[in-house]
C-alpha cells in the first residue's frame, strides 16, 4: 500500500535568518528543487552532478572513484571543491554519520543520527549555526523507501518547521529513472545540509 502523500504537502517556511551549517554561500535567497539519486557513489565510478530539476544548473558533484571508499565519501561544490566529507560510524546508533568540511577531518561540522522502523525514516542533527551562533536542530522525517519525507526546523512533535521536502518526480518527467528524486528547499536554509542528510539516509538505507 503506498504512503499517504497529503501527510508530506506541507508548505515549506521561508526562513527570514539563514540557517547555516556548512557555509553562508549556499544559503540561497530563493527556493531551490534539487534531483538527486540513490546509492550515488555505488554506480560505475562517473561524476554524478545535483543539479536544479528545473533548469538543469549544477550545484553539486557526488565524485566517482576518487571518492568511492565506504568510509569516507565526499561532496563537491559546482567548481569540483571539496566542500564537506562524511564519515560513517559503524559502532554507534546515536552519532551514525559524522560530517567534516573540507577533504579532511580538521573540522568537524556535526553528526547525524539515524531511526529506521518498518516504513518510516528519521535523521537528525545538532549543530551551532555558522552565521548566527544559534543552536539549531533539523531532522527529515517520512517514508524513505516511498521518497516522501519533510525537513523540519526543530522536532515536529513540538511544532517544527517544515523547510524542505523530499518526492519523486511526476511519471511525466521521463528523463528521471525509477531511483532518482527531488529536494525543495525553502529559502535561507543551506542547501549543502540538506543534501548530504538525504545521501546520509540513502547511505543508511542501505546498509539496513
Amino acid at each position: 500500500m503506498g504512503a499517504d502523500q497529503s501527510a508530506y504537502q506541507v508548505p515549506l517556511v521561508p526562513q527570514q535568518v539563514p540557517i547555516c551549517a556548512v557555509e553562508p554561500r549556499f544559503c540561497l535567497p530563493r527556493s531551490v528543487q534539487l534531483h538527486l539519486r540513490e546509492k550515488m557513489w555505488s554506480f560505475s565510478g562517473d561524476d554524478f552532478k545535483i543539479t536544479d530539476a528545473c533548469d538543469g544548473t549544477v550545484y553539486f558533484h557526488c565524485a566517482g572513484k576518487a571518492f568511492s571508499l565506504r568510509e569516507k565519501k565526499t561532496l563537491l561544490d559546482n567548481l569540483g571543491q571539496p566542500i564537506l566529507n562524511m564519515k560513517e560510524g559503524f559502532l554507534s546508533f546515536t552519532d551514525r554519520f559524522t560530517i567534516y568540511a573540507g577533504d579532511n577531518s580538521d573540522k568537524m561540522l556535526f553528526k547525524f543520527g539515524v531511526h529506521f522502523s518498518f516504513v518510516k525514516a528519521k535523521l537528525y542533527t545538532q549543530f551551532q549555526d555558522l552565521m548566527t551562533g544559534q543552536h539549531r536542530y533539523v531532522c527529515l522525517k517520512g517514508d524513505w523507501r516511498s521518497k516522501l519525507a519533510v525537513v523540519y526546523l526543530g522536532e515536529p512533535k513540538q511544532g517544527g518547521i517544515p523547510i524542505g521536502k523530499v518526492y519523486r518526480p511526476m511519471t511525466g518527467r521521463s528523463f528521471f529513472g525509477a531511483d532518482e528524486y527531488i529536494i525543495e528547499i525553502t529559502p535561507g536554509v543551506d542547501i549543502a545540509l540538506l543534501v548530504i542528510m538525504c545521501i546520509a539516509l540513502d547511505e543508511s538505507k542501505r546498509d539496513n
